[in-house]
């Protein structure tokens, strides 16, 4: 599991402060995810204050999944989960 800061995406561009979430997809900063609500995130290169991780608790830490365009899926003709 890793823990990335992110940044909600208000017209396409990174909007507000960043917060902590986890996730066990490989990604990068700029790289776009999404969380429970279907919320487009943008990753940021910022620390993550491991210590606050560990008092919050790791698996309070809501998590994020890599975004995958669905016209991306289409010319790949495959699925999210590789089928």
């Amino acid at each position: 599991m890793k823990f990335l800061k992110a940044k909600f995406l208000k017209q396409d561009k990174p909007f507000g402060r960043s917060y902590t979430y986890r996730t066990e997809d490989d990604v990068q900063p700029g790289d776009i995810v999404t969380d429970a609500r279907g919320s487009k995130l943008v990753v940021v290169d910022e620390a993550v204050d491991m210590a606050w991780v560990e008092a919050y608790g790791a698996d309070k830490v809501a998590q994020v999944r890599k975004y995958i365009d669905s016209d991306d899926l289409g010319r790949a003709g495959g699925s999210r989960d590789g089928r």
